[in-house]
């Protein structure tokens, strides 16, 4: 129930403090909010009575609906509220997890402040202890002897498939190395044991937290207190004017030709799926989840164009999700050439052999976004035809590039192949810009500035050995005034000259 609290001013007028209580917080203490009211002047004491009654049930009814905020809330409360009312609704759930794992170091910094006390200079300074050695906190997890138990032999090989991890990651954790965060959350998730039960962490200090870390801290906060500003609980977001972390210079990774004639090659010799689906990185230059999300109701091969409407991510606590497209871009069509055309023909027939050795243990409808279930036309799929984990083939693909003397590039590092030979080619930036789905083609240029000046620099040299070859058949005039080269009569014309090159008008 609403609690009034009346406030008498120097001058005589009174206000009215309406104060409700909002729950607890994590400490187990009460979370207080409260709201000043201040009546017109004239009420008798029954009409002030009763609209104080009337705000104070319309306040309260506001606070346990999840409408009302306080400007002198705590950081923590707005985080959390952020995530409740924002993210968890508007944003990609991977994009909401990874936020979540900021949230720590943020609480320990600032969630005690009140959000209408947090100014620039809090912020800066929570920046700069984030740039400092020691801050960096690095995990590793060891399997505990529950999780070990639903491990065994006979057991193992379901699990690991299920996880989306690699043969000899769980031979390690089998017999207790440790791993990443990461791959322990996947293995937890597909044995149905809560991290803390399957796994024992060790947190060891590192050094300081990279520029992107830093910036990706920076956007979130930033983010929070814009939506504090639409709440009205604050005028102004003080990100707005903190100097942002330095993001790191992204170094672009792309295998010269040799390289991919070389890991065309070996792919021959690749577990069919694993093959595909880097092939098609290559040849297309789509991203890892928007590859392992396609259908084959999303290609028409007598077209030869691959429609890209999602994408997939195995989320922690979720297992594998289907989303939309990182951008509005990002939902594209790609035209493909006939090799890519065979190479997807050949794989739909392996694929039905395959799916016919399953039988009955196939899955046949899986959910893709938005909660829709359809007929599993799923191209890339585990034994059993459950959607498969984009981050298998991420795992299995630095093993096999240093079993075939490649160089140790990442996966997403044949997307730049993609864009760099396009590039080479002299495609269009803006049609590279549309086939890799980018926002917008200044991303393009951004990203493959370097690719950019190189083909410009031998687009200039093509120019140069077209301009000599064009040098060599414009007629001249000798010192006797009569034709080098045409011989042929010629009507008099104006005359330029062009670094060098005579053209006739």
């Amino acid at each position: 129930m609403a609690k009034i609290i009346k406030r008498t001013k120097k001058d005589g007028t009174c206000s009215y403090c309406i104060r409700v209580s909002n729950g607890y917080d994590r400490q187990g203490r009460q979370v207080l909010v409260n709201r000043t009211f201040t009546p017109l002047p004239g009420l008798t004491e029954k009409k002030l009575e009763k609209e104080l009654q009337r705000q104070a049930d319309a306040f309260e009814q506001e606070v346990h609906s999840g409408i009302s905020l306080d400007a002198s809330m705590k950081l923590d409360e707005l985080i959390e509220r952020w995530f409740t009312e924002y993210a968890d609704r508007q944003l990609k759930p991977k994009t909401a997890t990874e936020y979540r794992k900021l949230v720590p170091r943020v609480s320990a910094a600032l969630g005690h402040m009140k959000v209408n006390q947090i100014r620039p200079a809090h912020l800066m300074a929570f920046y700069a202890n984030l740039s400092e050695d020691g801050v960096r906190q690095d995990s590793t997890y060891t399997a505990t002897a529950a999780l070990l138990k639903l491990l065994p032999k006979g057991q193992r090989a379901r699990i690991r498939e299920v996880a989306g991890v690699g043969e000899e990651t769980m031979r390690g954790l089998c017999s207790g190395k440790p791993v990443s965060r990461k791959t322990a959350e996947k293995v937890a998730d597909a044995a149905g044991l809560p991290m803390s039960k399957a796994f024992t962490e060790k947190v060891r200090a590192g050094g300081k937290l990279g520029g992107n870390t830093q910036l990706h801290y920076h956007r979130f906060l930033s983010s929070v207190f814009e939506k504090a500003v639409k709440w009205q609980l604050i005028d102004e977001n003080p990100c707005r004017r903190t100097e942002a972390p330095k993001a790191a210079e992204i170094e672009v990774e792309a295998l010269q030709e040799e390289d991919v004639a070389k890991l065309l090659e070996a792919l021959q010799d690749a577990p069919a799926q694993y093959s595909v689906i880097t092939q098609l990185a290559l040849l297309t230059g789509a991203r890892r989840g928007e590859i392992c999300a396609l259908r084959w109701s999303d290609i028409d091969l007598d077209a030869g164009v691959i429609s890209i409407n999602r994408t997939v991510q195995n989320i922690a606590g979720r297992g594998t999700v289907f989303t939309a497209p990182k951008t509005k871009r990002s939902r594209r069509c790609i035209k493909i050439g006939p090799e890519c055309v065979q190479l997807l023909r050949e794989y739909c027939q392996h694929q039905k052999a395959e799916r016919f050795k399953v039988g009955s243990e196939w899955v046949r409808r899986v959910e893709i976004e938005n909660g829709k279930t359809v007929d599993n036309d799923l191209l890339f799929t585990r034994w059993n035809g459950q959607p498969f984990d984009p981050n298998a083939v991420t795992s299995w693909f630095p093993g096999f590039l240093a079993a075939h003397d490649l160089p140790a590039v990442h996966f997403h590092s044949l997307r730049h192949t993609n864009a760099s030979l396009l590039i080479a080619a002299h495609v269009p930036v803006t049609t590279v810009s549309g086939r890799l789905g980018h926002a917008k083609t200044s991303t393009t240029t951004d990203i493959y500035a370097g690719f950019i000046r190189s083909s410009d620099a031998a687009a200039a040299d093509a120019l140069t050995d077209v301009f000599s070859r064009i040098k060599e058949k414009v007629p001249r005039i000798t010192k006797d005034g009569s034709q080098g080269r045409f011989c042929r009569p010629r009507e008099p014309s104006a005359v330029c000259f062009f670094h060098g090159v005579h053209f006739m008008g």
